[in-house]
């Protein structure tokens, strides 16, 4: 299969009509398309999958997929497809149109819609040969889609030699498509960015396996006869549903139909659930440029902004006020601290008299008899000779009963419970009143500062909302706002009704299998059934045998492939398919056994087993498909890009079509290598970021012809 010509017809940077030949006579498979960074070369190659797959573009590649949910939805990332020049310039002729409609005959009227058609639309055409059709005759065929970005309505004309034929008609576009050229499962595999390919080496997670097992299941070609074996199962169902007994046919269709209805309304509630997706999305975006209009306006504060500030600021009165009456509480103290002199002589005459007191004096006379007789009576039991007991008695009654030398006079007179107040007090002030009381003053200032800043704030934001305009503004965002509010809800109630649908489903599901199963076959039904056992029975042993065929060949391409490429001779002593139930998983060991876990690879090791591991798996697919690379030489050091260069690209396919950075991913001593292989060789100008197109060189003056560009830019 080759494609010998591609048109882009105002597609995104592609300005106009752009064509593209690719035909080539001889052994010269690989053109090149050259140009700068942003210059449009990841634009083509999305022009391609576009071309070939429209809206099912997602099931090639996740980036495909993650382009279109950023964008909101599919007409509206196809909106952004379109020539940002071509809608500029078609604006006015549009117009003039449209106002010629009025008082033109039918058929005036058609050409008129045409040229808005034609002004409007964007396409992709792409023209292929040497197909192998079944049943059909075929030298070309011509595949062109187009979208409208005003009726936002997609066409996908198919001609088989020039005419439409009723093999396109009856499977449809998209089927046909996908059965006849390229399935989309395994397109990744021949339109790729050889810098990307690298997340080939980075599948960790089950459901990565089980997409990429898929992917090589259809490329190796095992889904077919699974699909077979599905299809067996079926219609053994079909048949034992068509024989059943007259109580268990009506359960049966009474199921069916129940199964059906439940089918519909989730299938329903899926498209109500899109619409909500898309209109809330929709409205947030209304909702952030009103916020963008309040913030341009001074008001950039939401309504949630001004209620949680005003809960902070009656936060903050409620411990300023509490703060105060702490304050108060020991401003008491003050007059006391003032005076510290003055408690300190309080003190000690509180001591004085405590000390002069008569209770206390009989008291102490009370110890001293005590001690004295308790002496006098141990003397020999603790050694003391009379002097020495003397001296001792004496000490002890001067210390408890000293003579006073003066008489205190009774000033205070204190009761217990106010000495205690008293001394309580004092200690206070002589530890902790001063530090406490610095404390309490700097988180007052703190808190005032706090308050008033928010204070400001609000008062601030209070005064803009008396403005008309910013007032106006708010309602709107407001009532948007409160619309996503119930559309949210709106969506989880629909949720929960699939939910419920959904578990029905498969509680039905349950029941119409085991009722399937108690059914009588018919006799003249019973040998399609038992021909059909034997027909599974037999696929199950020939697609286990031949997975196994398949293991050791894409064991043994992928090993040789990574072998030839790589310029270490052992990097890779064996290659391991796994094949469990429905996943695939490739297994690398070195020179000494041990196992190569491919994330711990260098970045160009990853690229390099990727696009070994690309190579073998075209090859198994027998699919003779073009293979167009963007960046097909980066992170290769100059060993790795002459191998890819000599041995890989000449020999991956038929028609390969390369994407190179000229000067930084291939200079012109690799291009060298690779010169006399090259068929087709184009530049890509830009006169500006929105209008980019094709300049076809000789492949032999590729770089003059790219540093002469230059020298202009």
């Amino acid at each position: 299969m080759f494609i010998n010509q591609i048109v882009l017809n105002n597609f995104r940077v592609y300005y106009g009509i752009n064509p593209l030949d690719f035909s080539v006579e001889g052994d010269r498979n690989i053109s090149v398309i050259a140009g700068n960074n942003g210059f449009g070369k990841t634009s083509f190659l999305t022009s391609l999958v576009w071309g070939l797959y429209g809206k099912l573009m997602v099931d090639v590649d996740d980036r495909y997929r993650q382009d279109i949910n950023e964008s909101g939805n599919y007409k509206r990332y196809c909106e952004k497809l379109m020539n940002r020049l071509a809608i500029t310039e078609s604006q006015d002729k549009l117009v003039i149109l449209s106002a010629e409609l009025a008082g033109k005959s039918i058929a005036e009227k058609q050409f008129i819609r045409e040229k808005i058609d034609a002004l409007s639309s964007f396409s992709v055409t792409l023209n292929f040969s040497n197909l192998m059709i079944p049943s059909v005759a075929c030298q070309q065929l011509e595949i062109k889609r187009t979208y409208n970005i005003l009726t936002h309505k997609e066409r996908v004309d198919i001609l088989i030699d020039g005419k439409e034929n009723e093999l396109t008609k009856n499977v449809g576009t998209e089927i046909f498509i996908n059965d006849f050229i390229l399935p989309k499962e395994i397109a990744k595999f021949f339109f790729f960015d050889a810098e990307k390919i690298v997340s080939l080496a980075e599948i960790n997670t089950a459901e990565e396996k089980r997409y990429l097992s898929q992917a090589y299941a259809e490329v190796l070609g095992i889904k077919k006869y699974t699909d077979l074996k599905s299809s067996l199962e079926q219609m053994r169902y079909r048949i034992r549903e068509k024989s059943a007994v007259k109580s268990d046919r009506n359960s049966l269709d009474r199921l069916n139909k129940q199964l059906d209805q439940s089918r519909k309304f989730v299938e329903h509630k899926n498209n109500q659930l899109d619409e909500l997706a898309e209109n809330i999305q929709l409205k947030r975006i209304a909702s952030d440029k009103y916020q963008e209009q309040l913030i341009r306006e001074g008001s950039s504060l939401t309504l949630e902004d001004i209620r949680r500030l005003r809960e902070q600021k009656t936060i903050l009165a409620g411990d300023i006020a509490k703060l105060k009456i702490r304050f108060n509480d020991m401003l008491e103290l003050a007059p006391f601290a003032m005076l510290a002199n003055k408690m300190s002589l309080v003190k000690s005459q509180l001591e004085a008299e405590n000390s002069n007191s008569a209770a206390v004096t009989v008291l102490l006379e009370n110890k001293f008899k005590a001690i004295k007789e308790a002496l006098t009576l141990q003397k020999n039991h603790f050694g003391l000779d009379n002097v020495v007991q003397v001296d001792l008695i004496n000490l002890i009654k001067n210390t408890l009963l000293p003579e006073q030398k003066t008489e205190v006079k009774m000033l205070l007179n204190f009761t217990s419970d106010q000495q205690n107040n008293f001394f309580s007090i004092y200690e206070n002030l002589q530890n902790s009143y001063t530090k406490t009381f610095k404390l309490l003053i700097n988180d007052q200032k703190r808190l005032q500062s706090t308050f008033n800043n928010i204070n400001r704030k609000l008062q601030d934001a209070e005064s803009k909302e008396k403005d008309p305009v910013i007032a106006d503004i708010r309602r709107s965002k407001e009532k948007l706002d409160e619309d996503i509010k119930q559309l949210e809800k709106e969506k989880a109630n629909i949720l929960t009704l699939k939910q419920q649908f959904e578990t029905e489903i498969k509680t039905i599901s349950r029941q119409v299998s085991e009722l399937s199963k108690k059914v009588e076959v018919e006799d003249v039904d019973r040998e399609k059934d038992l021909t059909a056992e034997r027909l599974i029975q037999k696929l199950d042993i020939f697609i286990q045998k031949l997975k196994i065929k398949k293991k050791g060949s894409l064991e043994k391409n992928i090993y040789t492939e990574l072998n030839r490429l790589m310029h270490k001779s052992d990097f890779v002593s064996k290659v391991n398919v796994v094949i469990q139930g429905e996943l695939i998983d490739i297994e690398l060991y070195d020179h000494q056994e041990r196992f190569l876990d491919k994330e711990l690879l260098s970045k160009g090791e990853q690229q390099l087993y990727a696009t070994a591991l690309l190579k073998a798996l075209v090859d198994e697919s027998n699919i003779r498909f073009p293979v167009f690379i963007d960046s097909p030489l980066q992170k290769f050091d100059k060993n790795h890009s002459k191998n890819i260069i000599q041995e890989f690209y000449p020999n991956l396919s038929a028609q390969v079509v390369l994407f190179p950075l000229l000067q930084k991913e291939l200079n012109e001593d690799e291009y060298a290598w690779m010169r006399d292989k090259v068929g087709k060789a184009y530049l890509i100008k830009q006169n500006n970021k929105y209008n980019s197109g094709f300049v076809e060189v000789r492949p032999d003056i590729l770089f003059d012809a790219y540093n002469q560009s230059q020298t202009y830019v």
